[in-house]
């Protein structure tokens, strides 16, 4: 009876985490009676959220897709990144790579023929019986995104202090990304929403465990910050 080719099935979540940052201040006043005044201001309370719980399932497919010398480059899988405040807020969002000790050096340019894409715009797609099964890139993708229902540019900065235009809005682990008017200035903003697409790349055929299934394990988690 012929083998049953083992099939790759691959499921690339993205996990998400709200983190807030609390600012504080105090002051004093006295006249014959001491008096103090503490006050503790909160950012707004902001929501991120992705379509189909942030998991982009590609199913089950055959591994006969995969070639000797050459990386697998799948499709490209899109969903609705959101986030939406109780009140007008100013924020960023960075990317962190959940399996980075499963990075394959060099996937993503060798699979996208971009030498710019280096590792900082790789994040990977676990492991399989000890073999590192390959990575995947993060974009936000510009020009979808609307701030309270009006258009927004879409920028980057790599200190969170000096913003620029974020180009094709692919997702590096050293950027945060945020939105507003232009200019390189981050307006507050009630609700914003756009598409975030993911593109995976498998590694070459003789470096993954073909007598078994090979599950594509991404995670990464989109952490919110008020600015």
């Amino acid at each position: 009876m012929p083998a049953i080719p083992p099939s790759c099935h691959s499921l690339l979540r993205l996990m998400l985490l709200c983190a807030g940052v609390a600012y504080a201040g105090s002051g004093g006043a006295a006249s014959m009676v001491p008096m103090e005044v503490v006050v503790t201001l909160t950012p707004a309370a902001c929501t991120p959220t992705l379509s189909n719980g942030g998991v982009a399932d590609y199913g089950t497919m055959n591994a006969n897709i995969l070639r000797q010398g050459q990386v697998t480059t799948l499709p490209a899988m899109s969903m609705t990144f959101s986030i939406n405040c109780d009140a007008a807020a100013k924020f960023s969002v960075r990317v962190i790579d959940n399996r980075s000790a499963s990075l394959v050096p060099g996937i993503v340019a060798a699979g996208s023929g971009n030498s710019a894409l280096g590792d900082d715009y790789n994040f990977g797609l676990g492991i399989a019986s000890g073999r590192n099964v390959g990575g995947y890139t993060i974009r936000f993708v510009p020009n979808t995104y609307t701030g309270d229902y009006q258009p927004v540019k879409l920028m980057s900065s790599t200190d969170g202090n000096t913003w620029s235009d974020a180009g094709n809005g692919a997702a590096s682990k050293r950027l945060r990304f945020s939105w507003g008017a232009g200019n390189g200035t981050v307006d507050a903003y009630k609700a914003v929403s756009g598409n975030l697409s993911v593109q995976p790349y498998v590694n070459k055929a003789e470096n993954l465990p073909l007598s078994q299934d090979i599950p594509l394990d991404g995670s990464a988690t989109l952490e919110l910050h008020y600015l």
